[in-house]
């Protein structure tokens, strides 16, 4: 266990650290929970220095040399440990005053306990220990929601974000688009001829090649940071990419398409070569539209991929108006035009 102490620094020191300094904690029988290192630190700044490097597991506040700092210091531990829970204990030789250290305030400013000059050294122990075990059950509790929380907003299969996250995410991008931040384009795909594999092998196969394409997605390194990532369902897939160059967005459906096809997906005595259909949809920055509009284009374009042949990319730019029935030339990219001035240039001397 790791204990801070926040009080004044004096030549003799302040009764909390006399008590760390004389009393036999190491071998104290009323404390089985070993005390490894005690923090002295006399100020707000220094307190929340020595906190972010060490980490301690129970704070103690002077309150009698703090004063109004103290409260406002526990209030800032609070905000700043994250999912780490740290316990603190408010220590007054006044607290015999109710009118000088109110427990209500103490409590309310996020503490866990007041402790006044009445208790002895064994009860003083006791309750350290006391707040540092209901720290242990809470950082146990904190972690159980985290990892409930993950698997709440996870695919379980493959890895990726689930819909439930992705729809969140989502949603954030588009209002970042719309406020001028950047560009948003979306990436649909879907196995070709993905159901002749649970035909020809078994479903315990399929969902093996599903979680395989989950794991190039997420550990390859084609995609960029800030692009999210999902399973829609079955063996589709969905990326969000935000970027204000949709040529950005076309190399990376371009290396995922790549990659499935470089990629041998084997299990038992199965072995199988895929491909993958692709579907591009960009908005630019600024986009004032339906945010489902954009999946509903990208998942267009994916069907005219499958359409014209499978295993290759399709992909239009969103503007209104748009008929999705009739799309036609003004949406649909040409990928010749968009990658023109990308071509190697021949050699003028040649």
């Amino acid at each position: 266990m790791k204990i801070l102490v926040a009080e004044k620094a004096t030549a003799s020191g302040g009764p909390i650290a006399r008590f760390f300094m004389t009393a036999s904690f190491h071998d104290n029988p009323d404390l089985p929970l070993a005390i490894d290192a005690v923090h002295l630190a006399d100020g707000n700044t220094q307190v929340l220095d020595i906190f972010h490097a060490e980490h301690p597991d129970v704070v103690i506040i002077n309150v009698d040399d703090l004063g109004a700092d103290g409260f406002r210091l526990c209030q800032l531990i609070r905000k700043v440990e994250k999912d780490r829970h740290s316990g603190i204990i408010f220590y007054s030789e006044n607290a015999i005053e109710p009118r000088l250290v109110d427990l209500d305030k103490v409590l309310e400013c996020g503490a866990d306990d007041l402790i006044d000059t009445r208790v002895d050294d064994h009860e003083f122990l006791a309750r350290i220990n006391s707040i540092y075990r209901f720290k242990l059950m809470t950082d146990r509790l904190r972690t159980a929601n985290h990892k409930l929380k993950q698997l709440s907003l996870t695919d379980e299969l493959t890895g990726l974000s689930n819909m439930r996250s992705f729809n969140i995410e989502y949603q954030k991008l588009i209002k970042n688009c719309r406020d001028n931040q950047h560009g948003l384009g979306l990436i649909m795909f879907d196995l070709d001829r993905f159901k002749s594999i649970n035909d020809t092998a078994n479903h315990l196969v399929g969902s093996f090649v599903i979680a395989e394409i989950g794991h190039l997605l997420r550990f390859s390194g084609v995609l960029t940071d800030g692009s999210l990532a999902a399973r829609y369902g079955g063996d589709e897939y969905i990326i969000a990419v935000p970027s204000s160059d949709v040529r950005e967005v076309w190399h990376i459906a371009d290396k995922v398409s790549d990659l499935i096809v470089r990629s041998v997906f084997k299990k038992e005595q199965y072995s199988f070569k895929l491909t993958a259909s692709f579907g591009v949809a960009w908005v630019d920055s600024g986009f004032d539209g339906k945010s489902d509009d954009l999946i509903r284009a990208s998942d267009l374009m994916l069907y005219r991929s499958k359409r014209l042949g499978r295993n290759q990319v399709n992909g239009l730019i969103l503007r209104y108006p748009i008929d999705f029935d009739d799309v036609g030339k003004p949406h649909l990219i040409d990928r010749e035009d968009l990658f023109h001035d990308e071509k190697p240039k021949k050699n003028a001397s040649a």
